[in-house]
């Protein structure tokens, strides 16, 4: 009954096998036959267990033909495995039908053994004594003198020709391939596929010795394929060399992790056992003390060797994140990009590393080199449109090489990475406009950059960004000279975002902003964006956290939203986009309170979505009052699918009316007293001010808070006024 329920279960097991391998491999060429592959494997337990039913509860014709049937399919099983090792890792167009042909007479061959020889296999049966006994006459008659002793059945003969010869033939195929094989990482793997088909050699020997000790073994005779579908799976899948000090990390996480702890358990199980006897209380007290003891004590030992790096795995972008955030850009200008290649090195085993910026007139500067060396070769500008045209920042030399949607620039992309003995470079972009480059040198390890590489660099591609912007703008001992070098990246920061604005020019309106960060540096920003003439986007809001890190996620955030302009007219798919954006590429924790408006001055109308704005007025001459508008609205950055969430509202806009919008800081700041300044003060000071200008009045709000409070300013302050003058 076991075994019936052991195969049935790897039926299930290797069944769902197949639709993760198909998952995680869907973008590769040629996945369908090691899909195909797992697929047929997890029909032979399927048959398997069918087989040994019928055996045991079944019409004995009947399991016969499901046991004949099984072993055919075995046998082309064996084939069509032996024609994916002699293929791997590429199939050949040229030599398609050779195959074909192959396949069918194999196939035909495998039925012909099975199906047509007389006495060739008679039947599956088990035995009241428990005895798997697979009947099948001899290849030679007994009669024959001299070869009896060494004579074999047709099944063994079968077995011999499908699981060993003609596998083996396929390895020795594939084995001579990878000697004459360039690329290291090819070689790994035809070496891992050909590994496969010997591991399934010495489980299939292991059985058939095991068969002596336990008759029913036999019946597990299609375990025998399950390293072999695991070794082609791997050697489908690994995109990275195995190095001697990889190995031996990967033997230490699982001997630590689970082998330890595991020998340990059964150790005290053994131990105690003697009481179970007599005391079953006592041992099953004892065995379950001694478990929470061994597992606190492996929790403790994972977690103090984590911390020193000597167990990290190659799925490294979580610790890569973290590292990256913890980066001090307070410090040493140096200790920036020093600490970055290190980071580099240390996950992705970077050989060097290169940051060049585009300076002023699209001239090109080496600003740090691991090295000393510099890149020598002018970029050409058709590479970065091209990219930024693909959204494609990321580069590593394979893709580069060999992918139809580059080969416009294959040649300008190749002489980058050539000249500056790279194999990948991050290009660093703010909207359209390219700051700099990040190259990384080839791998120490020989290997290239992967498909995981490439995920982890979009994942963390704002912290890159980060990098690239303090080199281009702070870094630079010329600017930062001796004054307070937090000032300076205040002053650099804060004149970047205004310099960028496309403040609303139009005679329709008077528009007035005013931003002043309570400790130099602040994550609030106001940001208007020109779609056409008559058309206006305007954001006014706060990124959470203070400091360069809210500072360098505001210039980010600021740059992606131009970029999602030229992907989208859709004004609710815009603030969407953002909202992914902040959840998957800035720092964990990141979230944004505030407007989105759309100005639209050819109908004089208003269109605006409240992400967790504090308070949006609007004072209509019509009815002389001010009011809130800003409605339920939800913050960016906390939940994934927001469009439910979020609404885009309509207010028509006639001469007179003016609009002022405001972040927290304004609303929440207090006297000395504890008193609040509260909306009331707010709409108040806005009335009393309407005689003014639009700056003028942010400006005089801004004066009353600070005589309000007669002290210093302890949070980011951010107003945005409207007025409407309306008219042609």
């Amino acid at each position: 009954m076991i075994f019936f329920l052991l195969n049935a279960l790897l039926f299930v097991v290797v069944l769902g096998l197949s639709f993760s391998v198909d998952r995680k491999t869907v973008s590769e060429k040629n996945n369908t036959a090691i899909v195909n592959l797992i697929i047929t494997l997890s029909v032979l337990f399927l048959l398997m267990a069918l087989t040994i039913g019928l055996c045991l509860w079944g019409p004995k014709e009947l399991s016969k033909l499901i046991a004949k049937v099984t072993f055919m399919f075995m046998g082309w099983y064996c084939v069509a495995a032996s024609l994916y090792v002699a293929e791997f890792p590429k199939k050949k167009n040229k030599s398609k039908t050779i195959v074909s042909l192959i396949q069918v007479a194999l196939d035909i061959l495998a039925l012909y053994m099975i199906f047509v020889i007389p006495d060739g296999f008679n039947a599956v049966t088990i035995t009241s004594g428990g005895y798997f006994q697979i009947v099948s006459g001899k290849v030679i008659p007994s009669g024959i003198r001299y070869v009896t002793k060494f004579n074999i059945t047709w099944f063994e003969l079968y077995s011999f020709i499908f699981c060993f010869i003609i596998p083996g033939i396929a390895s020795i195929m594939l084995l001579v391939k990878a000697e004459h094989e360039k690329s290291k990482l090819e070689c790994q793997k035809m070496l891992l596929t050909a590994f496969g088909v010997a591991a399934s050699w010495f489980l299939f020997l292991y059985i058939s010795r095991a068969y002596i000790y336990q008759p029913m073994v036999r019946s597990l005779i299609m375990f025998c394929f399950l390293p072999e579908i695991a070794f082609f799976v791997l050697g489908f899948t690994v995109e990275e060399m195995w190095s001697r000090r990889g190995v031996v990390r990967a033997v230490a996480r699982y001997s630590i992790r689970y082998a330890l702890p595991a020998l340990l358990g059964g150790l005290a199980f053994v131990y105690f056992w003697p009481l179970h006897n007599d005391y079953p209380s006592l041992f099953l007290i004892i065995f379950l003390f001694c478990s929470s003891v061994i597992t606190l004590v492996w929790y403790y030992v994972d977690r103090f060797m984590q911390k020193r790096d000597l167990l990290r795995d190659n799925f490294y972008a979580s610790a890569f994140e973290e590292d990256l955030s913890q980066i001090n850009y307070d410090g040493e200008s140096q200790s920036v990009t020093e600490t970055t290649f290190e980071l580099f090195k240390k996950y992705l085993d970077c050989s060097s590393m290169k940051i060049v910026i585009n300076t002023e007139g699209d001239e090109w500067e080496t600003v740090y080199s691991s090295d000393g060396s510099k890149l020598e070769v002018k970029p050409n500008s058709l590479v970065f449109d091209t990219l930024v045209g693909m959204n494609h920042p990321v580069v590593f030399r394979e893709w580069a090489s060999h992918s139809q949607a580059v080969s416009n620039i294959r040649a300008f992309m190749l002489e980058i990475l050539n000249a500056s003995n790279s194999d990948a470079f991050i290009m660093l972009n703010e909207g359209r406009q390219i700051i700099g480059m990040i190259l990384l040198g080839k791998k120490n390890s020989g290997n290239i950059y992967s498909e995981y590489d490439y995920e982890t660099f979009n994942k963390l591609y704002s912290n890159f960004f980060v990098i690239g912007y303090y080199v281009k703008n702070i870094m630079n001992e010329a600017l930062i000279g001796t004054v307070n070098r937090e000032i300076r990246m205040s002053d650099q920061i804060i004149t970047s975002i205004q310099e960028n604005m496309d403040v609303i020019n139009n005679p329709k309106a008077d528009v007035g902003y005013l931003m002043v960060p309570a400790h130099n540096i602040g994550g609030e920003f106001v940001d208007m964006i020109r779609l056409n003439n008559t058309r206006y986007i305007f954001i006014i809001g706060a990124l959470s956290g203070k400091g360069i890190a809210a500072s360098m996620s505001m210039v980010i955030l600021k740059s992606i939203i131009r970029t999602f302009l030229t992907e989208t007219t859709d004004f609710k798919q815009l603030v969407e986009k953002v909202n992914n954006f902040i959840r998957e590429s800035l720092p964990k924790g990141t979230f944004f309170a505030g407007t989105f408006g759309l100005i639209d001055f050819s109908t004089d109308t208003l269109y605006y979505i409240n992400c967790g704005a504090p308070a949006l007025f609007l004072y209509t001459r019509a009815y002389n009052n001010v009011i809130e508008i800003q409605g339920a609205g939800r913050i960016l950055g906390f939940v994934e699918d927001i469009g439910s969430l979020i609404k885009v509202r309509k207010v028509k806009l006639a001469e007179g009316d003016m609009l002022l919008a405001c972040t927290d800081g304004i609303i929440e700041s207090r006297s000395l007293r504890g008193e609040m300044f509260g909306k009331s003060r707010i709409q108040s000071t806005f009335m009393e001010n309407a005689g003014y200008p639009a700056s003028k009045m942010a400006q005089f709000t801004y004066d009353t808070l600070k005589h309000f409070l007669s002290t210093e300013v302890e949070d980011d302050i951010t107003l945005f006024v409207v007025k409407y003058h309306g008219g042609t």
